[in-house]
């Protein structure tokens, strides 16, 4: 864009990404509720962490030669980076859905649950999942003491029934027959991916000068 013209382009105003926190991930799903202190403090609303800066101020572009920049600006960003590294991705996303449903069906993570239900129960909250229970609070704008009371016993009845210790186990222990039946093919998504970021790693170092002779 800067080439094209728009010397001030940065981006738009897109912001760097930020891999989720502790502290702003929901700690809240099928294997329960991980952390009494969390449970108590934001119920089954993710913490709201502090707006990204703003950082530079996006290239002021409007009209017809903005928008055609744009386009052919794109156009060759994806065809220096090329297309995503093979079928791995699709592979990888196919064995998660299957961990989670075969995990979701074991035998030993059913008892576990059936128990946090029961433990639940006694507390004075009917929940036979607890992969449910962040869904009835999911439309309330702001959490309420029903929902921080409804979450310290999903933490509480998590601990007492194991049933994220259990859920987990069974989880990994899937996935990692996942792993040694696919091997293979997992190996080299990996070497691919391993190459597409070499290849971004040297574009990025090119910066506006162009691809190197």
């Amino acid at each position: 864009m800067r080439r094209a013209g728009y010397a001030g382009f940065s981006g738009d105003g897109l912001q760097e990404a930020r891999p989720p926190d502790n502290a702003t991930a929901l700690p809240a799903g099928a294997w329960g509720y991980l952390g009494a202190e969390v449970a108590a403090a934001q119920g089954f609303h993710a913490h709201r962490r502090a707006a990204p800066g703003t950082g530079a101020a996006p290239a002021a572009g409007a009209g017809e030669a903005y928008v055609t920049a744009r386009v052919d600006c794109d156009r060759q960003a994806a065809e220096r980076i090329g297309a995503p590294p093979g079928p791995g991705a699709d592979l990888i996303g196919r064995l998660f859905a299957d961990s989670m449903a075969a995990t979701g069906k074991d035998e030993r993570v059913v008892a576990a649950t059936a128990q946090w239900a029961a433990c639940m129960a006694a507390a004075g909250f009917r929940a036979d999942d607890p992969a449910t229970l962040p869904e009835r609070f999911r439309t309330v704008a702001e959490t309420t003491p029903a929902e921080l009371a409804t979450a310290r016993a999903d933490a509480d009845c998590t601990t007492r029934s194991n049933l994220a210790g259990i859920w987990f186990t069974v989880l990994a222990g899937y996935q990692r027959q996942q792993i040694d039946r696919n091997a293979q093919a997992l190996n080299d998504h990996r070497e691919a991916v391993r190459a597409q970021d070499a290849k971004l790693t040297r574009l990025l170092a090119e910066g506006d000068a162009g691809p190197t002779p």
